[in-house]
């Protein structure tokens, strides 16, 4: 017993002079409170600092079939209502004629700005300085690809009141169709979010106590935060062993046509854009130079044949655009990694996106055609 509790004393010791020290080297050691090349980018942005420090307050919270969407959040530079997850977009008309929902991951709800820059915010700006009275829902949600946007959108259409769907629905797409579809596979979710799910639904308990343990220890442990946590890779799932473009393609093409098909049907007006990424963008300014130097070459040329066949395939659809060179005129550095922007990108992006939005402004779609079906008709398709 005595050798026992010797023992236990000796680990406790061990970890309480691990844990000193790590913490004794947070606190001396210089880490900056974000991305540097973004606080390059941020350089004379009033805002920057209070908005790093209130975007570490955002939560989520689950919801059925789509997983998950911010929680609600109040602060002075970022705000999501309780209105399914929407970040807040100010410039909103109160007296609205048009509500416009807007789907996105990361890049849509756009976290590098604050919400009066934000991008969905910037559509609104531009929108209503044109006379339209449109609301804007961001409905963005980091991670998120055309599968998941498509699930919220029909998800959302059937719980909310007819009078609150929209008029127009807008899909801002590119950033993890291709990074998701290059790791882990077309059609993708994020790998530790897949996992955690299966384990759940497979009872896995012990790899699911074994996180949990893991996760409480970080929270008040520095050591085991810093130094133990990111090398238990519990939820890591190894890379595919060769990237399926074509597939991936095929999977964002059919979830774009699914969509264009269900507001056909409901007469919204859809607009799908390829957004722009580091890789699109000619010529690189400044440090994306750097970031692109950052990023592996099988993975541009995935991105790159990625944004090609897809803009290919969908020519003729309606309502798509390619936005992928939407800031090739800007002449300061836009992209401080491979997709996320600085926090003025917003301005001309919702800029780009109002133009193609307009036309469609105030103008209801045609009804899809109605066909009279006689019972012999019925007959014959079933046979």
């Amino acid at each position: 017993m005595k050798r026992i509790l010797l023992w236990a004393a000796s680990l406790l010791f061990l970890c309480g002079i691990l844990e000193a020290g790590a913490r004794l080297i947070a606190h001396f050691a210089h880490e900056p409170s974000a991305k540097p090349l973004y606080l390059e980018l941020s350089q004379g942005y009033p805002k920057a600092q209070q908005l790093i420090q209130d975007r570490e307050a955002v939560r989520l919270q689950y919801h059925d079939y789509y997983i998950y969407s911010p929680a609600p959040l109040r602060s002075s530079t970022v705000n999501f209502s309780d209105y399914f997850g929407a970040r807040a977009t100010p410039a909103s008309a109160a007296d609205a004629e048009e509500t416009i929902w807007a789907f996105g991951g990361s890049t849509m709800q756009n976290l590098e700005a604050d919400d009066e820059l934000s991008l969905a915010n910037q559509i609104a700006v531009a929108l209503n300085q044109g006379g339209a009275k449109v609301r804007v829902r961001n409905f963005g949600s980091s991670g998120f690809q055309s599968t998941l946007e498509l699930i919220k959108f029909q998800t959302l259409l059937r719980e909310v009141p007819p009078g609150d769907r929209p008029s127009i629905a807008i899909f801002y797409d590119g950033f993890n169709e291709t990074q998701y579809g290059y790791y882990w596979g077309p059609a993708a979710m994020q790998a530790d979010i897949s996992l955690k799910l299966r384990d759940l639904v497979e009872r896995q308990n012990l790899r699911l106590l074994a996180y949990l343990a893991s996760e409480l220890i970080a929270k008040h442990g520095v050591f085991w935060s810093k130094y133990v946590r990111p090398r238990l890779g519990l939820y890591e799932e190894p890379f595919p062993l060769a990237a399926q473009r074509g597939r991936s393609v095929a999977a964002y093409v059919t979830n774009v046509r699914m969509a264009a098909a269900i507001c056909t049907a409901l007469q919204i007006r859809c607009r799908f854009f390829l957004q722009p990424l580091v890789v699109t963008r000619s010529p690189l300014r400044g440090v994306e130079q750097q970031v692109l130097a950052s990023l592996e070459p099988e993975f541009v040329e995935f991105v790159r044949g990625f944004y090609r066949d897809a803009a290919r395939e969908l020519q003729d659809q309606q309502g798509f655009f390619d936005l992928s060179h939407a800031l090739d005129a800007e002449p300061e550095p836009q992209f401080f990694d491979f997709g996320h922007t600085s926090p003025y990108a917003g301005v001309t992006l919702g800029r780009e996106m109002a133009q193609r939005i307009r036309s469609t402004v105030g103008v209801m779609p045609a009804a899809p055609a109605q066909t009279q079906e006689t019972g012999s008709e019925v007959g014959d398709a079933g046979r």
